[in-house]
């Protein structure tokens, strides 16, 4: 208890300042994480790209099988499909993805061109020129980064779950 709020626990205020911290850093990486894809790739590619845009490419790449839009929004733990549908036929003006051929409209999966898997393939080069030589300095970076991805997966199980009980009224929220 404090005499401000007598009915304050210290170790539950400690968690949340902890907490607040935390989503501080999250808020900042995101960000630093995003103006990096978008920079990295625009210059690559000659045009503007956002970082949305850079990972829709990259997930459609990712293991050299074409992706719908449901498997693109899925690998991205994204449900805002009008923004991934706009980064799709953005990529497609500039000829980085086409659509498969064959396929019915509802079914519609997408593939790299040659410019889109060279774009992709440049962007790896330069991300390990210019990130993982800065990684490699730190020690035991390799295991580093494995536990912090798989602090950030448990992470993102939590966020996800909390959001679910308050968009389904489960976990009734007090307004002032």
């Amino acid at each position: 208890m404090t005499p401000e709020n007598p009915k304050a626990d210290p170790a539950l205020e400690l968690s949340e300042a902890a907490l607040t911290e935390f989503e501080w850093s999250l808020w900042r990486i995101s960000a630093a994480f995003l103006r990096w894809q978008s920079e990295c790739s625009s210059e690559l590619a000659g045009a503007s790209l956002s970082g949305l845009d850079t990972a829709v490419l990259h997930t459609i790449r990712y293991r050299n099988k074409p992706k719908g839009l449901g498997e693109i929004s899925r690998l991205l733990g994204r449900d805002d499909t009008a923004n991934i549908q706009y980064a799709i036929k953005k990529l497609q003006g500039l000829q980085c993805i086409e659509r498969v051929k064959g396929r019915s409209r509802k079914d519609t999966l997408y593939t790299p061109t040659r410019k889109g898997s060279k774009l992709t393939q440049d962007y790896r080069s330069l991300r390990r020129d210019l990130l993982i030589s800065l990684i490699q300095k730190m020690d035991r970076a390799e295991k580093g980064l494995g536990e912090t991805t798989e602090m950030l997966e448990l992470l993102t199980s939590f966020y996800d779950t909390a959001a679910r009980r308050v968009a389904s009224g489960s976990h009734p929220v007090e307004r002032s």
